[in-house]
């Protein structure tokens, strides 16, 4: 029996959520379409055994809301399980959305319509990653290590589509229609799962549709989860958050033997279409690749399209490892989600015309766009790697791509070492 339907946003977040329950000892695999709720385990060849947990990973963050209430309509209606009670809409852990891109309510709204859920939990933090939520209001780290209120972090503040001008949780989504969000604040939380379950059952009764859940630490998250689970045993739910919203429904086991990260024979190719501070770093901390610096309106010259891929090709075919990565050059008037676009054509072909190692690919909207370019049918977690960002692996009828171990991360996640841990990992002895 399905436990847990989950829906992302983007597929750097998804494939972590897909890690957090593969923790947890749940099967669990990542769609790029909805698939039937009774799918099981054929695909990656582990027998015929319903899957206990299963997502869809899409560009939703991205979309603006009509082409987002019109992507989730036909998807929730799919992936909908008489069986199952908890379903999770998967956003990013700091909440960037805007009324226009990305409409968090919008989309959920729609979801929870589809699914029966007539009232959503919204879980405020991951401390895992650093995020934490206080009295509704969104604190996040930076890459050094130094936590922000969320109006007034480094990048987060500055985002180039949907900047987060708004630390309260519930005034930032109230801009995007949900106008009257409770909150459930940590003192409540703290006074343990028998008074938040009380709590929760006497806000319903009351007409309350969506709950801010204060998380600002890891018992935080597991007393919440220990409630929800009760309240999911009698009506369907929608919890909207990070890969926290897992974490709390199911905590992970010590006892689950972990996978050693591995690669397959042949180079690696990363692509870093973020422009984080962090993602800059990781870039100029590679030392274990020929590295392309790529202007924005190269991507979109036909021409010189073509002439990069044609020099990457080159460089990856004599088995060398690629770091290609986008220039800081903001002298142009590309739009983010064409220029998005643009890269994501360009991963595809690479990666579909010659053996890859490993793909890495950095930047939430260009991973979710390449992925879905692939030509790949489904991601299961491979291994642990890095904070927020772990190894998965592609399920593909394309020789090439099948059994693919990827990367996909956001701009915040990762070591400044990272690009060259990916290089360094063991070969898998199945494919050397």
């Amino acid at each position: 029996m399905t436990k847990f339907i989950f829906c992302a946003d983007d597929f750097t977040g998804a494939s972590d959520t897909l890690a957090t329950l593969a923790r947890s000892g749940l099967s669990a695999r990542l769609y790029l379409n909805a698939p039937s709720s009774s799918v099981s385990e054929n695909d990656p060849g582990h027998g015929s055994k319903s899957l206990d947990a299963f997502g869809v990973a899409t560009s939703l963050r991205a979309l603006g809301v009509e082409d987002g209430v019109a992507t989730i309509s036909p998807l929730a209606e799919n992936i909908k399980s008489p069986d199952c009670n908890l379903y999770h809409f998967k956003v990013c852990s700091t909440f960037d959305s805007s009324p226009n891109t990305g409409n968090i309510a919008a989309i959920a709204d729609r979801y929870a319509l589809a699914v029966g859920a007539d009232w959503k939990a919204i879980i405020g933090g991951q401390p895992s990653l650093k995020r934490f939520c206080l009295l509704g209001n969104l604190f996040a780290g930076a890459g050094n290590g130094k936590i922000h209120r969320i109006d007034r972090h480094p990048v987060m503040a500055e985002h180039p589509v949907t900047p987060m001008d708004e630390a309260d949780l519930r005034c930032h989504l109230s801009k995007q229609g949900w106008g009257n969000i409770g909150l459930i604040d940590f003192t409540m939380i703290r006074k343990g799962r028998a008074a938040l379950v009380a709590e929760i059952r006497r806000r319903i009764a009351d007409g309350e549709t969506e709950t801010l859940f204060d998380v600002a630490e890891e018992t935080d998250l597991l007393t919440i989860g220990e409630a929800l689970r009760e309240i999911t045993a009698d009506m369907p739910v929608l919890c909207v958050g990070a890969s926290s919203v897992a974490q709390a429904i199911f905590p992970s086991f010590a006892n689950i033997p972990k996978t050693r990260a591995r690669r397959r024979d042949g180079p690696v190719f990363a692509f870093a279409g973020s422009r984080s501070s962090l993602t800059a770093e990781q870039v100029a901390h590679a030392k274990n690749y020929v590295k392309h610096s790529v202007r924005p309106t190269d991507l979109l010259s036909p021409k010189a399209a073509a002439d990069l891929r044609a020099e990457c090709l080159s460089v990856l075919q004599s088995g060398q490892n690629l770091l290609v990565s986008l220039s800081d050059d903001r002298d142009h008037d590309i739009a983010s989600h064409d220029l998005a676009h643009a890269s994501a054509e360009f991963i595809s072909t690479i990666s579909n015309d010659v053996a890859l190692g490993f793909l890495l690919i950095a930047g939430g909207d260009t991973s979710s766009l390449a992925v879905q370019k692939l030509g790949i049918d489904s991601l299961s977690f491979a291994a642990d790697f890095d904070a927020g960002a772990p190894i998965i692996c592609a399920h593909s009828t394309r020789t090439r791509l099948d059994h693919l171990p990827m990367l996909l991360k956001g701009g915040q996640m990762g070591k400044p070492a990272l690009f060259d841990n990916i290089a360094a990992l063991p070969v898998s002895a199945s494919s050397s």
